[in-house]
């Protein structure tokens, strides 16, 4: 099971994060430096700042909309995170989740080596993998030091079983002879648990500093789930939820067209208004109909199996009562739905326990319900939802709605129709039933503009609710006449009836050629419309990429215009940027097939380590180790740097090995560190690895023992370096044999996002600019102030236009002159006097002379400044500028 796009975009956040985490002083500065290189402002006018949940644990969120795949998200995040933490004796995770049903599923899916959940941990964990339930904890089955420091542990818990406020919660602190071994081995808590044993499970997790994994986060923001996550001295929290509360640290959106791109939800929602609960039937029962009849073609032109299900939901006035809930099965049976095509399912009565819906044997079309699908439930055949609420009452959609989004087999299908879900009411209050349909698209983490109403103009709100039918009076419901029948029984079956026969169709049997009643017809047509419409929205989205922003994040983000006068020109102009030979093909030629824009991991096609020098000076390396008082506040993340006991555990280890021993567990550790690195194979890191610490003597072997995560980093830069330098030695190579060649590329888009905008100065290209320092805005300033300069523009970093060689280098600054000359500046101070900067400069002369005569690219230093071959000072530039 692949990533999908969206999956793989999330996983590459969480990585820049742990890049961020390594590299900022504190939690609060990595998540800034995180979103501001977004374009994505942190405070005032932005998203909110890093909230400390748990002294210095990273504590982060991943927003998924239900259907999108949260469980093998979090499955793919183990093995970055684990890798991102200084090197650990053992790798443990604890899973909690929310509710039995959920523990129930989540154990078997993690325990089935066929289920793709299971299958990535073993790829990513060399199938070294084992997954506890807390019973087999607390039993010690195959849970002690020896098995836990030899493979991935994971644990899955349900929040309840550890709150010390209940009774189940406190079996996790009593003593446990099982797990005596575990106190022994691991010494005396650094942080103990009040009230805990020592050979408590709880106080064992805790002294394993798990990673922690909270599924459907937003149950567990209480001031008991907090002691709770403390208690467990987690190294890490990664929160996974569709409706994050608003102190989560959230990292990734994940915006709903990129679901519907993806094939993984049914939407839009159709939400559809009618004056009766007979007509919402009706429709309920045409509509499925319809939608198996497009399954059947489907399936008969090599479709997979589908099963359209309607979903009614019937909510009680006061508690559940079974007696209704079986009366209306009777009144639906009346109307000529064979009985074993319906189930019940509420919270007291569960017809679907043990039932595969998704199976071809399964006779269920109907299930009636209330809102107890929240518990961990969902079918992707659910396509309609058919609220029975009286006219007067009001719809109580937001609990149930999530449940019927699930595209079957996270495949397109050839239908339009099955590609989309439906609700239907009956209501004088259609727009109330609209935010209802919103607030429950909220919380299974959509928005308002997923769902489309089809018929709002059409309700007739004139007339009120007229006097019971003949089919809730009291001999027809079997009450008494003192009690009030359920509303949801307020229908006429033989009404029902009557109207699928006037239609043409009835309530058992559908032909697979048949394409929808007369009365159903506008339906289809209206839904057709609105999902092609939906659907052009999605692909918008993805032809923008990195560009396109989550609806959650529209109010964070500052836009602006292209002005309007330079918006016909900018459209036909096109930036060139580098292309690459793709064999097999002709003489390179712009367009030409087998030409490819250049990437550059695409120059480190032959890129070795085999024939490459070993030395490494460690005398540098410094990892600064030290322990956090917790009772203390702080923003240090303190699991990114190695524990006193770490530290201790690491030497004593170390010492009990012979020298080669101790060369080959480190080339081990720091492999599984390191790996993998883009463009190098693993056996190829491995044994380059190998060689490095091969080479190690006394001095080395303890500068490992004491900082194995430095030594890790330093052999990670120096292999960086040296494909960096095989890159642009290859990279000028084709150049000269015309391998590499440039072509127009870049457009400019029409909205930009910048972080900070500035509109203070004139002349430029947008209404505002991203932000910039002093030296940028003085020379922004003095474009703005040349007679023969028509535009400037402030490049974004990382997503506007970049120079894509063996870096991929974004300059500061474009400027268009009134000749048309596009000329592309890199300013530079004098602390940017670097290899980098030479680097760049040799980059960008290159790019211009192939560039073609309305082409140049000019570094400039201040004045004073001695500036690098090929670069110029101020002065010189802004003389030369001036004439172009």
């Amino acid at each position: 099971m692949e990533l999908k796009k969206y999956q793989k975009r999330v996983i590459a956040d969480l990585m820049d994060y742990l890049d961020q985490l390594n590299e900022q002083s504190s939690l609060g500065r990595a998540f800034s430096a995180y979103w501001e290189s977004r374009q994505i402002p942190v405070g005032q006018d932005g998203i909110q700042g890093y909230q400390n949940i748990i002294d210095g644990v990273p504590h982060v969120c991943y927003k998924v909309p239900t259907g999108g795949g949260k469980t093998y998200l979090a499955c793919a995040s183990v093995k970055p995170i684990f890798a991102a933490l200084p090197p650990v004796r053992r790798q443990v995770v604890v899973w909690l989740v929310p509710s039995d049903a959920i523990l129930t599923q989540t154990l078997e899916t993690l325990k089935n080596p066929s289920h793709p959940y299971r299958q990535r941990l073993n790829a990513d964990f060399g199938s070294r993998v084992e997954v506890y339930s807390k019973e087999e904890l607390l039993a010690g089955q195959n849970f002690s030091p020896a098995t836990v420091a030899e493979q991935l542990s994971v644990m899955v818990l349900s929040y309840d079983s550890f709150r010390s406020a209940n009774k189940e919660g406190r079996k996790a602190y009593q003593a446990n002879g099982n797990l005596a071994p575990f106190a022994t081995a691991l010494g005396a808590p650094e942080q103990p648990i009040e009230n805990a044993d020592e050979t408590a499970l709880f106080q064992v997790i805790n002294q394993l500093n798990p990673v922690v994994i909270v599924d459907e986060s937003h149950h567990a923001t209480s001031n008991l789930s907090t002691e709770m996550l403390v208690n467990f001295n987690p190294a890490f929290i990664l929160d996974l939820t569709a409706t994050p509360k608003k102190q989560a640290n959230i990292i990734s959106y994940v915006d709903a067209l990129a679901l519907k791109n993806e094939n993984m939800v049914k939407l839009p929602v159709i939400a559809y208004n009618r004056t009766s609960q007979a007509e919402v039937i009706t429709d309920a029962i045409d509509l499925r109909q319809s939608l198996e009849a497009a399954a059947r073609q489907q399936q008969e032109m090599g479709g997979r199996y589908i099963r359209p299900i309607v979903l009614f939901q019937a909510q009680p006035k006061t508690g559940e009562d079974a007696t209704s809930f079986e009366r209306l099965r009777e009144k639906l049976v009346a109307v000529g739905i064979p009985e074993p095509q319906i189930a019940i399912k509420t919270a007291n009565i569960d017809e679907l326990k043990g039932v595969d819906l998704l199976s071809s044997e399964c006779e269920i079309r109907f299930i009636i319900t209330v809102n107890a699908l929240k518990e961990g439930w969902d079918c992707p055949f659910a396509y309609i939802l058919a609220s029975l609420a009286n006219k007067t009452s009001q719809v109580e959609v937001e609990q149930i709605l999530g449940r019927v989004l699930r595209q079957p087999h996270a495949a397109r299908q050839r239908n339009q129709l099955l590609n989309m879900s439906y609700v239907l009411t009956s209501s004088n209050d259609f727009k109330s039933t609209l935010d209802q349909i919103v607030a429950g698209l909220n919380s299974a983490g959509f928005s308002k503009r997923d769902f489309r109403a089809v018929d709002e103009a059409q309700l007739d709100i004139t007339n009120p609710p007229g006097p019971p039918s003949a089919a809730t009076t009291t001999s027809d419901t079997g009450d008494s006449g003192d009690e009030e029948p359920a509303e949801f029984l307020d229908f006429d079956e033989t009404e029902v009836a009557t109207g699928l026969e006037e239609r043409g169709t009835t309530a058992t049997e559908l032909t697979s050629s048949t394409s929808g009643s007369t009365g159903l017809a506008g339906m289809l047509d209206q839904a057709q419309q609105k999902g092609s419409d939906y659907e052009k929205e999605a692909e918008k989205a993805a032809e923008l990429g990195g560009g396109f922003v989550p609806a959650d994040l529209e109010g964070a983000v500052n836009t602006a215009q292209m002005f309007e006068e330079f918006r016909e020109e900018v459209a036909g102009l096109k930036l060139p940027q580098f292309f690459i030979q793709t064999p097999p093909s002709a003489l390179f030629s712009t367009g030409a097939e087998g030409v490819d824009l250049l990437h550059n991991d695409a120059l480190a096609v032959s890129f070795t380590l085999q024939d490459k020098d070993t030395g490494l000076d460690l005398s540098t390396a410094d990892e600064q180790m030290y322990r956090i008082d917790v009772r203390k506040k702080s923003d240090v993340p303190r699991a990114f740097r190695m524990t006193a006991a770490d530290q201790r555990f690491m030497r004593e280890h170390f010492s009990k090995l012979s020298v080669e021993t101790q060369k080959h567990n480190a080339a081990g550790a720091i492999y599984e560190r390191l790996k993998p690195i883009n463009s190098v194979g693993d056996l190829d890191l491995r044994s380059y690895i190998e060689r490095v610490t091969g080479n190690f003597g006394a001095e080395e072997l303890l500068t490992y023992q004491e900082h194995p995560g430095a030594v890790a980093e330093k052999i990670r830069v120096k292999i960086r370096g040296l494909l960096e330098e095989h890159k642009f030695k290859k990279f000028y190579q084709d150049i000269e044999t015309r391998h590499i060649g440039v072509g127009p590329s870049f457009t400019f888009p029409s909205v930009i996002q910048p972080v900070q905008s500035s509109s203070l100065i004139g002349g430029s290209l947008y209404e505002a600019e991203d932000r910039m320092n002093n030296d940028e805005m003085e020379f922004a300033g003095r474009f703005s102030g040349l007679d023969n300069v028509r535009w400037w523009h402030r490049n974004i970093d990382r997503k506007g236009f970049c120079i894509n060689g063996p870096i991929n280098h974004y300059p500061d600054f474009i400027v268009m002159t009134t000749r048309g000359t596009i000329v592309i500046v890199e300013p530079k101070g004098t602390q940017l006097k670097n290899d980098d900067s030479r680097r760049k400069v040799r980059l960008g002369t290159k790019w211009a002379s192939m560039a073609g005569e309305k082409f140049r690219y000019y570094m400039v230093f201040q004045d004073g400044v001695t500036p690098l071959e090929g670069a110029y000072t101020s002065s010189q530039f802004f003389r030369i500028l001036e004439q172009l």
